[in-house]
């Protein structure tokens, strides 16, 4: 199994929030979100999978919102789990819970 770690300032992450899913609306309506959209140009929620060592504002597990396109491509550490290095000055705000399942929508 690969296995990858974030070094010095760097914050690794995976993607909850991806292109191509549908939204429920609170409404109950599910609404395409396709990427290249302009609905589709906003932030994304990641959840943490390893933090670098001189970051200390955030852990691993907790939730992030990053600013769209601020992060790299991903790199697929195993048939389950892809992951992004994130842009730090761009994290916006962070969550100890999953802000998709809360109804915490951009």
């Amino acid at each position: 199994m690969k296995s990858v770690k974030a070094f010095g300032d760097k914050v690794l992450a995976v993607m909850i929030d991806a292109p191509g899913d549908y939204k429920k609306t609170q409404g109950g309506i599910f609404i395409a979100d396709k990427d290249a959209t302009p609905e589709a140009i906003r932030p994304r929620w990641f959840q943490v999978y390893s933090v670098g060592p001189k970051v200390d504002w955030i852990k691993k597990d907790e939730y992030v919102l990053v600013s769209h396109g601020r992060w790299s491509n991903a790199l697929r550490v195993n048939d389950d789990t892809k992951v992004w290095l994130l842009d730090n000055e761009e994290c916006l705000i962070t969550s100890d819970t999953n802000p998709i399942k809360d109804g915490i929508t951009v």
